[in-house]
């Protein structure tokens, strides 16, 4: 398929028409870009529909910036691409965080939804499974690796065991698409921080289109639970669990979900409630409410100390968990963060280290025996921008600013923000650095509490592969 470029909603995404019939707009999931849909899958699809597919912002040949992935917004670029193609109204299906795009599509454009179609995604919000920690590091740490490196590490989580050891050779030739065009790391965090934030769970009984809900029951990525619980919630909605399939089951049962999905979209509504078991709506059950809503605040009070000392990160875990502490899910966006720490006390940096990587930041300290002309600091600030490919946070409390200042200086190719920890300005902050300070007395609480905010709030910055050490 020949991609063409449109403007939409600020940057250029990267788009291919195919077939005729009824629009269906196809939206991809975490970061892999529309080559990876699988080739039968929407040849099928185009017999029937007018196929839109597109590479999400970030990936493909679409703009990859270093803003704008909120789920709210790439849902606006959704809009933005149906505008430059006039259409007005679509069947929209999305595919894992596509289908948190598609949610949040409906939620602002209702009347531009014909049918709905989600694929092995969530809503998000206090009730959803998240993937347990050993497959969102999976997921998660992707710096230094190669693209085939990433691609076969993620397969091993999002296909199922069986089809792997049937179908290699059929899984390394979808790999080969995938990569054609890779999604570079900086894109790649900051949507999983949007799809990790995303909570479209109070806005599904509003949704009135006819809506259809597919899971592979061996999903280990996105629990088919969070589908049940999707398709509890949609009024009419209808549910289908692929047996023996996993995250990726439209690659694993091709046949199947072009069966469902073209029957779906194209039978009368009179038909509809035939085709699945539309889940019970007969509403919600106090007790299991009341069990989900505590569950996860007692574990994080029982998995607390473990994580300080650096066991047990779970960074879905800690986004999901402050949502039952009545605040917005504060993530990560995966920029390098270089501790710098009081040279009296390393121990409360140690601790915040291992608090920021749960956050979904990458941290590093520089340790207690350092001094200005410190070799083993330029290395390490050199080495982690260049594995990451972002300038550095430099993070100090105000003992260690005149280090801090004097490495931001020697190296602002690196470095583009200083924090400073208990005070409230310093003189010797270097010029061209951004500095910000976090007042009150130091305590390893209060940068817990206030430091997050602080980092969400520095936009990344992109080093140029000359200025690499």
């Amino acid at each position: 398929m020949t991609m063409q470029h449109a403007e939409a909603n600020g940057i250029t995404i990267a788009y291919g028409v195919r077939g005729s019939g009824p629009p269906l707009v196809l939206i991809m999931g975490y970061r892999l870009g529309s080559l990876a849909w699988p080739l039968a899958f929407i040849e099928a699809l185009a017999e029937r529909f007018t196929v839109v597919l597109f590479d999400n912002r970030g990936t493909g040949t679409s703009d990859k910036p270093t803003f704008g992935y909120e789920i709210s917004n790439m849902a606006r670029d959704v809009g933005g691409l149906l505008d430059h193609l006039k259409i007005a109204r679509t069947h929209v299906l999305g595919y894992s965080m596509g289908g948190a795009i598609a949610q949040e599509f409906i939620r602002q454009f209702p009347d531009r939804v014909l049918g709905l179609v989600l694929c092995a995604t969530t809503c998000g919000g206090p009730r959803a499974v998240y993937a347990p920690p050993s497959v969102v590091r999976v997921m998660r740490e992707l710096d230094g690796l190669k693209p085939e490196e990433i691609a076969r590490r993620i397969w091993e989580v999002t296909y199922s065991p069986g089809y792997l050891e049937n179908h290699r050779d059929l899984a390394e030739d979808q790999m080969r698409r995938e990569i054609a065009a890779p999604t570079p790391l900086h894109a790649a965090d900051l949507q999983f921080q949007a799809f990790a934030e995303f909570d479209c769970s109070k806005a599904l009984p509003n949704i009135k289109a006819p809506t259809l809900v597919l899971t592979g029951d061996l999903d280990r990525l996105v629990s088919p639970q969070n589908s049940k619980l999707i398709a509890s919630h949609i009024p009419g909605a209808s549910l289908v669990v692929i047996p023996r399939c996993g995250h990726r089951m439209m690659w694993e049962a091709t046949d199947e979900c072009i069966g469902f999905v073209t029957e779906f979209l194209s039978v009368s509504e009179e038909r509809r409630e035939n085709m699945a078991s539309p889940v019970s709506q007969d509403g919600d059950d106090t007790l299991e409410d009341f069990v989900g809503l505590f569950t996860p605040a007692v574990d994080l009070f029982t998995d607390l100390p473990w994580m300080l000392a650096g066991a047990g990160i779970d960074t879905m875990t800690i986004a999901r968990q402050s949502i039952y502490f009545a605040g917005k899910a504060q993530f990560g966006d995966g920029k390098p963060i270089i501790l710098v720490p009081d040279f009296s006390n390393n121990l409360p940096f140690l601790l915040l280290s291992n608090w920021l990587k749960v956050l979904g930041y990458r941290p590093a300290t520089t340790g207690l025996s350092v001094n200005m002309d410190d070799q083993s600091v330029t290395g390490l600030i050199g080495a982690v921008t260049q594995r990451i490919g972002r300038k550095a946070v430099l993070v100090a409390a105000a003992s260690g600013v005149p280090f801090a200042s004097a490495m931001a200086e020697a190296h602002k190719e690196w470095v583009s923000d200083i924090v400073v920890l208990n005070a409230s300005r310093h003189p010797d902050m270097p010029s061209g650095i951004r500095s910000h300070f976090i007042a009150s007395g130091w305590s390893l609480l209060l940068a817990m509490a206030a430091l997050p905010q602080v980092l969400r709030n520095i936009q990344i910055e992109l080093i140029e592969p000359s200025e690499s050490p």
